[in-house]
Parts: C-alpha cells; structure tokens; sequence
C-alpha cells in the first residue's frame, strides 16, 4: 500500500468503520464489491488522491470494520456507511460504488439526498427474478473449514474462476486473504445485494449518477438498463476484458471519475 495513504478507525452509533484516505478537498467516498474490502481500491487512491480527498471505507462486516450483529439489506448497510460519512463531519461527497457497493450508494442516494452531489456506479446489480433466485441457489457455496486446508484452496479457485485465470496474482491474494477474513459472513452482502430490488429505487434517484462499467464486468449487460431506469443518467463502456476496473486500471479509472465530477460541478 502507498505510504501515504492513511488507515484509520471511525467511530459511529453502530460499530467501528475501518477506512484509508489519501489527499485533500472535495470527498469521493469508494465503496467496494463483496465480499472483499476497501483495500481493493488501494491502487486507484492515489490517483483519485491528486485532486479531491479520497476515502474507501470497509463495508462493515468486511475487511477491519465491526461485523453487525446479523445479516444486513441494503439499506442497513446504507445506514452505517451514512452514520460513517456523519463521523467524518462531511456535509456534500461524490460517491462510488462498484458492485453491491454500487447498491448500498444507490440507497445512500435516496435516503440522504442531501448528502450526495453526485454518483458514480460501477457495474450495477440490476438483476431479475429470475437471476435473483439461481444466484441465491446457485452462487453463494457454504464457507466450511476444513482439516487438510482445502478450503483456502476453493477460495484462490473461486477467484481464478470469476475473475479470470490470467488475473494478476496479488490481485488473487488480495480477494482471498480478503475473503478469508469473513469466512462464514462472506456471503452477507451478498444475500443483501440479490435481494435489492434496485430497479423500483433507480427511478427516484435525483443527483447526477454515471453508469460506469467495463466489457468484461460480469454486469456489463446490465448498464444500459441502469441508465434508462434513472432519471438523467449517463453511461459509459470501458473497453477492458475484465472487471474491477478501479484495481486493475487506476488511471483510466480515475480519469472517468474526474471527468464525470467535472461535468456535475463537483470538482
């Protein structure tokens, strides 16, 4: 991790949240897929750092910050993310959020108008019915512990697997030993994110909100969609084979955040 960047603890009604910021000015908040934690944005800080104050917080239950009690919604995780932004006295933020941290911005959105001036989603969970129920089947394998170590094996294959074989090798161990850290709450957020019924909320959604997302996202199908359900909303297609973009490409990622948040004012 850069040097620079800063790891610290805020503390909130609800538990402690674990987070690393780097840089001064206008707040960009990053929020992270699951079940990993903020440290998948640890490349894309210091780039987004050069020009606004940027913060990736650990949803709670992931990475250091306090598990909750039990299994969250969305919008239980919306809470404790806005309790976090409150602990840090910041008043207006741009806010990111890839994946299911893509969902719990959305809610943030809505419930705290006030509070974002604008949204950026990368790679939004817009799932139907029908996806609902085979990921809940399907996806979320039993996290078991087992005497020969065969499970830390099936958590570096399951990344191999949904990221891509040729996917950089310390990118792996981060979401492994990431992973790892959760074991049986691994599949919380997740639970959370497939229940989200995020296409009744997209709609009511008022500040300017950017649908970022690369060719190879295993939501890229789902942009368009996303941009026509959300009241003034723009979309944008990286050509990239895979996914995590902030990780993967920081620059190019840091880029599009700035462009956006030009564009809305923000910066």
């Amino acid at each position: 991790m850069n040097s620079n960047i800063l790891a610290n603890y805020a503390n909130t009604p609800l538990g402690q949240i674990h987070y690393r910021e780097i840089g001064s000015g206008p707040p960009i908040i990053l929020l992270h897929e699951s079940p990993i934690s903020g440290q998948v944005y640890n490349a894309a800080l210091p780039a987004i750092g050069k020009r606004a104050r940027a913060i990736s917080p650990d949803t709670p239950g992931y990475g250091a910050s306090d598990p909750p009690p039990e299994p969250l919604t969305i919008a239980g995780y919306a809470e404790r993310i806005a309790l976090f932004i409150n602990s840090l006295q910041l008043k207006k933020i741009a806010l990111v959020g890839n994946h299911t941290g893509g969902s719990i911005a959305v809610q943030i959105a809505i419930s705290h108008p006030e509070m974002v001036h604008s949204l950026i989603v990368i790679g939004c969970p817009l799932y139907e019915e029908e996806e609902v129920k085979e990921r809940l089947d399907n996806y979320l394998e039993p996290f078991v512990l087992f005497a020969n170590g065969s499970h830390l094996q099936w958590v570096w294959d399951r990344y191999k697997r949904i990221w891509g074989e040729d996917s950089p090798l310390d990118l792996i161990q981060l979401a492994t030993t990431e992973f790892l850290r959760t074991g049986s709450r691994y599949d919380w957020a997740y639970q959370a994110a497939f229940k989200f019924d995020i296409a009744k909320v997209l709609p009511k959604i008022t500040c300017p909100t950017l649908f970022l997302v690369t060719e190879g996202d295993i939501l890229r199908n789902k942009n368009e969609a996303a941009v026509k359900l959300t009241p003034g909303a723009k979309g944008e297609v990286i050509d990239s084979p895979f996914g995590q973009l902030p990780a993967r490409h920081p620059d190019i990622f840091a880029k599009k955040v700035f462009s956006f948040l030009e564009e809305t004012g923000y910066l």
